[in-house]
């Protein structure tokens, strides 16, 4: 294995740091000793200050190793799959990951995904299921930008064809895995993914009071352009702020997107589907629209809004679905599809009443 062959399979697409554990395991041959201690290094460096909800690489010991402590970057592989989920705690969890590797005029591979609770049964998994795959918009892009803060660019995932989704169960904090078994017409493999699981989330989470902040709104500024980056912005997403919608009464389609500097170039999409279901239950529900950034007409140096800020949010783009009461009802992380809002706001629009 040559030395560019590891970095390009470590550092391609992104940060090492939010590449977690990923382990291969059909039958590859084992890097040398000597390329093995190299990427030890590679990573060590990479994942220095990582937070809680990650976990670095391990190498296999001379005894008593299983599948789940191998790390393999054989010059064979063909999907190397990455962990588009950032906040993950107990509860249940719509998990998310993309194939680095997947090219554009290829078939997204069909995956069957196996869940398991390392720390309690390392052989078993606790369910097994096929990931939904959602494709990008492959017209989207990313503008050009520098932010206030650096380490906005850290939450930066990886680009591809799009991502791979499948509701879970996460019933314990601690350290869990997903073995992908990853198929096409003419290639076949198998992938580890590993992760930890936190007690609670960074982000409010389903069934908790939303946060209420004085987030801006259009009777603030002179235009759109100061509010948000959607080039085709729906004004209805700015007319309250999030506090004056929750005063209402009514059932909330929050979004949390920053179409124009999104790194995972799904915040764009999103909005679209947000915007599209907004405005089929714009009677009973209200919409809003928050900005990533304080300043989006100014890309030369974005500053992270006091809203996001308010809501904790590791990443975007982020859709709640509050009802009249207040309460979150959906949380979507990433991509969603305006299927899967429609129908998340259909409930809650039924569960408040008229």
């Amino acid at each position: 294995m040559q030395l560019h062959c590891i970095l390009k399979r470590f550092a391609r697409g992104m940060s090492i740091a939010a590449r977690l554990s990923l382990m291969f395991a059909r039958g590859r041959t084992l890097l040398c000793a000597g390329w093995l201690a190299l990427a030890v290094v590679l990573l060590a460096t990479a994942c220095a200050g990582e937070g809680s909800s990650q976990q670095s690489a391990q190498y296999p010991g001379t005894d008593g190793s299983s599948d789940w402590d191998v790390v393999e970057a054989g010059g064979d592989v063909r999907w190397l799959p990455v962990l588009a989920t950032r906040d993950l705690a107990v509860g249940v969890k719509r998990i998310a990951f993309s194939l680095d590797g997947l090219q554009a005029n290829e078939p997204a591979p069909t995956i069957r995904v196996s869940l398991f609770a390392l720390d309690a049964d390392r052989e078993r998994p606790r369910s097994v299921q096929y990931a939904r795959f959602i494709p990008y918009d492959r017209s989207v892009g990313i503008a050009a930008h520098a932010h206030a803060n650096s380490s906005v660019s850290d939450r930066a995932l990886p680009v591809g064809r799009g991502v791979y989704v499948a509701p879970m169960q996460l019933d314990a904090a601690g350290l869990w895995g997903m073995l992908l078994e990853m198929s096409s017409d003419d290639a076949e493999e198998e992938a580890r993914i590993r992760f930890s699981v936190r007690e609670r989330p960074s982000a409010p989470p389903a069934g908790e009071p939303a946060i209420s902040v004085d987030s801006r709104t259009r009777s603030q500024v002179e235009s759109l352009a100061a509010l948000t980056s959607d080039p085709d912005p729906e004004p209805g997403l700015y007319a309250v702020s999030i506090a004056e919608a929750l005063e209402q009464g009514r059932p909330l389609l929050l979004a949390f997107a920053t179409p124009a500097f999104c790194h995972s170039r799904t915040c764009a999409p999103v909005l679209e589907a947000v915007k599209s279901v907004w405005r089929e239950f714009a009677q009973s529900i209200s919409g809003i629209h928050v900005e990533v950034f304080e300043n989006p007409d100014n890309p030369a140096l974005l500053v992270e809004s006091e809203a996001f800020v308010a809501w904790r949010l590791p990443s975007e783009p982020w859709v709640f679905v509050i009802d009249a009461d207040g309460v979150i009802r959906y949380a979507f992380e990433g991509a969603v599809t305006e299927a899967e809002l429609r129908s998340a706001v259909e409930w809650v629009v039924q569960e408040s009443g008229p």
